[in-house]
């Protein structure tokens, strides 16, 4: 079961989503999200989106639920060197197991790498999940491949000279700024 979600779709019953093995997709515009909105560069940048629910039965007997969400856009963030817009691509993949009680899958969740635990509920904010989800897809520190500072410039310069010519000891570099050692 697939459909384009709008806001007032986005509100699942993660047990009865995972054992129908329902599907929801979208795009959201990354402005729409209010914590988001306050780490952006720039209005611009989009998430495609979709949610799947599955329902995994146990060797032992009985069953596990799960929602599979995956993520796709970009974002203009701020770069860290020069301050101004720099675009990044977000993608994202993440499985969950559902749980009734946070105990429970806190102590899954510390036990289990091939999925996170998440809490399930039948009132369940899927779009708050995806900000979630969105924001720790963010770099830490973005920056633009080649950014136009004057400093990167000296930088870049070192990091193309050839680097079979002979390099000056950093150690005779430093006596000589410190006005101890002799050149040459």
């Amino acid at each position: 079961m697939a459909s384009r979600t709008g806001p007032s779709q986005t509100t699942i019953d993660t047990a009865e989503f995972a054992r129908r093995g329902a599907n929801l997709m979208g795009v959201v515009a990354l402005r729409e999200f209010d914590r988001m909105r306050d780490l952006l560069a720039g209005e611009h940048g989009e998430l495609r989106w979709e949610l799947r629910g599955e329902r995994r039965a146990r060797h032992e007997g009985g069953h596990d639920d799960y929602l599979e969400l995956s993520l796709e856009g970009t974002a203009q963030l701020a770069c860290v060197r020069c301050l101004r817009p720099v675009t990044v691509e977000l993608r994202e993949r993440r499985l969950y197991r559902l749980f009734a009680t946070e105990s429970q899958a806190l102590r899954e969740d510390a036990e289990v790498d091939e999925h996170d635990a998440l809490v399930g509920s039948a009132r369940f904010d899927a779009l708050a999940l995806l900000e979630d989800e969105a924001i720790l897809a963010l770099p830490i520190a973005p920056r633009h491949p080649k950014c136009a500072l004057a400093g990167d410039a000296g930088a870049r310069d070192a990091a193309s000279a050839d680097p079979a010519a002979p390099r000056e000891n950093p150690f005779a570099v430093l006596a000589r700024i410190r006005g101890g050692g002799k050149e040459g």
